[in-house]
C-alpha cells in the first residue's frame, strides 16, 4: 500500500472469505464478523458507557455465554442499572436513555432470568409510563408534573412528541410486561401507544411526531423497523406484516435520516428480518455494502457522517459496532428485538421476498397502463399512490375499470381510485364521479379513511367542490364513536381549508350555526394541526361574528391546556393572535411575547411566530419596539431586524379595542340582542 509521502507499508488482514448466498443466515463469514466485533467491544474502554448501551445489546444478541457474562458484569456495575436507581420526570430526565436502558435490561432478564434487574426494570417501566404525555408519547424528555400543575400526562418540554424516541419506549414497556411487571400505568401506556401507532397500519411509515402517515416512503430513519418490532410484541399480525415488508422495501434508503442515519442502520434490518429469512437475506444482500464500508480491520465499526457535518467515530456517543452486531446476529434470534418470538406465519417466501426487495428500485414510469392499474391495489401505500398518480397523468382507456374499482374494489383499490379522482384529475373524468365521491364521504357506515379521502378529492376541485362545503362541516360536527382520536375531523378540516381559503369572501358561511359549530370543534381538538384548520376557517372572521369564537380564540392564546398533544402549539396560537391583529384587538402583542417565557416549545418556532404576528399590528406595535429590539433572534436576526424596520415605517393606525369591547360589538349586532 502506497502512502501519500511515498512510503510503502504492508498490511496483514485476516481473510474472512465470502458471504453465503443466504447471509446473514448459514454464513461462516457472518459468524467470523460477529466474533471480531464482539471481541472488539469487550476490549473497548467504552463498553457499557455508550449513550444508549447499544454495545451491550449487541453482545447479548450473540447468544454466547462469554459475551453475555461481559454484559452481565457491565450491567451489575452500572449506576443506571442499580436496583435502587432513582429516575426523574423533570428536566434532567431522558426519554432516549430511559427507553434504551429499559429495553436492554428487559432483554437481559428475558435471556438470563437474572432477578437482580427486576426492581430496576419496574422503576424504569413505571417512570416511563408515568412520563408519557396526553397522547401517551414522549419527546426528548418526560412530561414533568411540576411543569404541568402537578398532573401526570401533561405536555412535554421542548417541542414535544418524537416517534423516534417514543417507539423504543413503547417497545420497552411491552418487554417489561413480558418480564412480569404489572402496573396500571404500564398497562395504560401500552394500550394508549398501541391505539396511536395502529392508526398508521396500511397508510404509510411513521412521521416525525404527531403528524400524518408518510405515504410516499417505505421508511423514516428506521421507524418502520421499530414499528414492526412493536407490533410483533403486541401480537398484531397485520401491523407486523405491513411494517416488516415496508422495512424490506427500504433497502435503498439506508443513508437517509434526520440528523443522520444511525437509527436507520440499527432498526431497519431488524424489522425486515421479521418478514422471514428469505426477506432478511435479500435485504442484507442489498445493504451489506453499508456494513462493509463501516467495518474496520480490527472488527470495529465506524459511522460515515451526519448530514454533511463530517466523519464521526460514532453518532453522538452511540455504539456503531453494537448497531451492526445486532444486524449480523439476526439469524441467531436470541433477543426479542432480533426475532426470537417472530411469527413464522407472516414470513415471505422466496418469490414474495424478491418482489418486495425490488420495490426499492421499481421503475413506475415505465409500467404499462394495465400494470399501473394492478398496482393500485398494492399493500404498500407508496406503490399504489405512485401508480394512481402516474396513470392519471396519461391518456388511457381504463377509466371504467377505475370507476368499478372505486365502487367494488378492496379497501386499497378504493383508496387508490379516490386518489386518482383527486387533485389534478382531468375535469371531464372527475365530473361524473362527484356524486359517488360525495355519497362515500357522507356515509357514516363507510370506512373513515375512505370518507376522509373522498373529502380530500372533492377539496382539490376548487369552486366545483363548493356545493359539498356544508357536507364537510356536518361531518365534523357529527359524533363518530369509532374515531376517538378525531382523525376524521382533522382530515376533513384540512379538506375545508384546502377547498376554500376564505369562506367568508366566497359566500360559504351561510349556515352560521353549522359553520361555527364545526370551527369550534376543530379549535377544541387535541392535535395542533386540527386546531390550525379551525383557526384557518375563521381567519377572516368579521368583527360582528367574533363573539361566537372569542372565548375559544382566547383559550388557544392562553395555551395552558395540558391535554394538547402535538409537535408544538405555535401554529394555532399564531393564527389566533393574527385574528386579534386583523380585528385590531389589544393583547396579541403581549401574548406573543409571553410565549418566550414559557419553558415548553422550541425557541425557533416562537421567534417565527413573533415575526408573523407583530407586523400585522402595523403602527400599533410601535409602542413595543423597545421590547422587540431587546430580543436576540439568533439565526433569525436578519429577518428580525427587517421586521423592526417594517414596524418603524408603518404609518396607518387604528385605535385598538379590548377583547371585551370586541365581544360586545358582535353581541349587540346579533339577532338575539335586538329581539
Amino acid at each position: 500500500m502506497d502512502l501519500n509521502d511515498g512510503r510503502k507499508v504492508e498490511l496483514q488482514l485476516k481473510v474472512l472469505g465470502s458471504y453465503s448466498g443466504t447471509a446473514p443466515y448459514n454464513c461462516s463469514k457472518t459468524d467470523a464478523i460477529i466474533t471480531q466485533a464482539a471481541d472488539c467491544l469487550v476490549k473497548s474502554k467504552d463498553l457499557g458507557h455508550d449513550t444508549l448501551n447499544i454495545s451491550l445489546l449487541g453482545l447479548l444478541a450473540t447468544g454466547e455465554r462469554k459475551y453475555i457474562n461481559v454484559a452481565r458484569e457491565a450491567i451489575h456495575q452500572a449506576n443506571w442499572a442499580k436496583p435502587d436507581v432513582k429516575l426523574s420526570l423533570g428536566s434532567e430526565s431522558s426519554a432516549w436513555s430511559y427507553g434504551y436502558n429499559n429495553l436492554l435490561l428487559c432483554e437481559y432478564y428475558l435471556l438470563t432470568h437474572d432477578d437482580y434487574v427486576l426492581p430496576t426494570i419496574k422503576t424504569y417501566a413505571v417512570t416511563i409510563a408515568e412520563g408519557r404525555d396526553a397522547a401517551g408519547l414522549w419527546g426528548h424528555l418526560m412530561a414533568d408534573p411540576q411543569a404541568n400543575r402537578g398532573q401526570l400526562h401533561g405536555r412535554l418540554f421542548g417541542y414535544a412528541v418524537m416517534n423516534s424516541s417514543s417507539l423504543p419506549l413503547f417497545i420497552s414497556l411491552m418487554l417489561a410486561e413480558k418480564c412480569g411487571i404489572k402496573h396500571p400505568e404500564v398497562q395504560a401506556g401500552i394500550a394508549q401507544d398501541y391505539g396511536f401507532y395502529s392508526s398508521f397500519i396500511g397508510k404509510g411509515t411513521l412521521p416525525y411526531g404527531v403528524h400524518d402517515p408518510k405515504s410516499d416512503s417505505f421508511n423514516n430513519n428506521g421507524m418502520s423497523g421499530m414499528a414492526a418490532i412493536a407490533f410483533s410484541l403486541h401480537g398484531d399480525k397485520e401491523g407486523t406484516t405491513f411494517f416488516s415488508r415496508m422495512s424490506t422495501a427500504a433497502s435503498n434508503t439506508m443513508e437517509l435520516g434526520h440528523t443522520g442515519h444511525y437509527f436507520n442502520q440499527l432498526w431497519t434490518g431488524l424489522g425486515a428480518d421479521l418478514a422471514g429469512p428469505a426477506a432478511s437475506a435479500d435485504f442484507f444482500r442489498e445493504t451489506r455494502w453499508l456494513h462493509t464500508l463501516n467495518r474496520n480491520w480490527d472488527g470495529n465499526f465506524t459511522f460515515d457522517s451526519c448530514e454533511g457535518k463530517g466523519p464521526e467515530y460514532s453518532y453522538r456517543g452511540l455504539s456503531d459496532a453494537g448497531s451492526h452486531l445486532l444486524n449480523y446476529c439476526l439469524p441467531r434470534h436470541k433477543l426479542i428485538i432480533t426475532g426470537r418470538e417472530a411469527d413464522p406465519l407472516i414470513r415471505l417466501n422466496d418469490k414474495e421476498a424478491a418482489e418486495t426487495i425490488a420495490l426499492a428500485t421499481m421503475d413506475i414510469e415505465h409500467k404499462s397502463d394495465e400494470e399501473l392499474l394492478a398496482l393500485m391495489g398494492h399493500p404498500m401505500p407508496k406503490v399504489r399512490g405512485e401508480a394512481a398518480e402516474t396513470l392519471r397523468g396519461r391518456q388511457h382507456k381504463l377509466l371504467p375499470s377505475i370507476v368499478k374499482m372505486l365502487k367494488d374494489g378492496t379497501k386499497e383499490q378504493r383508496m387508490s381510485a379516490i386518489g386518482y379522482f383527486g387533485n389534478k384529475c382531468p375535469p371531464e373524468q372527475v365530473q361524473p364521479m362527484l356524486n359517488e365521491l360525495a355519497a362515500m364521504m357522507r356515509d357514516p357506515k363507510e370506512n373513515l379513511s375512505l370518507r376522509a379521502g373522498s373529502a380530500a378529492a372533492l377539496a382539490g376541485l376548487g369552486e366545483t367542490g363548493y356545493p359539498y362545503y356544508n357536507d364537510m362541516l356536518r361531518i365534523i360536527v357529527a359524533d363518530e364513536p369509532d374515531d376517538a382520536a378525531g382523525r376524521l375531523d382533522e382530515d376533513v378540516g384540512r379538506s375545508l381549508v384546502t377547498l376554500c381559503a376564505d369562506p367568508y369572501a366566497a359566500g360559504l358561511v351561510k349556515d352560521k350555526k353549522l359553520f361555527y359549530a364545526a370551527a369550534l370543534k376543530l379549535l377544541d381538538h387535541k392535535r395542533a394541526s386540527a386546531r390550525i384548520f379551525g383557526i384557518t376557517l375563521i381567519a377572516h372572521v368579521p368583527l360582528e361574528d367574533f363573539y361566537l369564537v372569542a372565548d375559544k380564540v382566547a383559550y388557544i392564546i392562553d395555551d395552558k391546556d395540558l391535554t394538547y398533544h402535538s409537535y408544538h402549539n405555535m401554529g394555532p396560537k399564531t393564527g389566533a393572535i393574527s385574528i386579534l391583529a386583523s380585528l385590531n384587538i389589544q393583547g396579541g402583542i403581549e401574548a406573543a411575547f409571553d410565549a418566550l417565557e414559557v419553558e415548553t416549545g422550541k425557541a425557533g418556532f416562537k421567534i417565527r411566530m413573533l415575526m408573523d404576528v407583530l407586523p400585522k399590528y402595523g403602527a400599533n406595535a410601535q409602542y413595543a419596539l423597545p421590547k422587540i429590539k431587546a430580543v436576540n433572534a439568533g439565526k433569525f436576526q436578519e429577518k428580525w431586524d427587517a421586521m423592526i424596520k417594517q414596524i418603524e415605517s408603518a404609518t396607518a393606525s387604528r385605535k385598538m379595542i379590548t377583547l371585551d369591547e370586541a365581544k360586545h360589538y358582535g353581541q349587540s349586532k346579533s339577532p338575539a340582542a335586538s329581539e
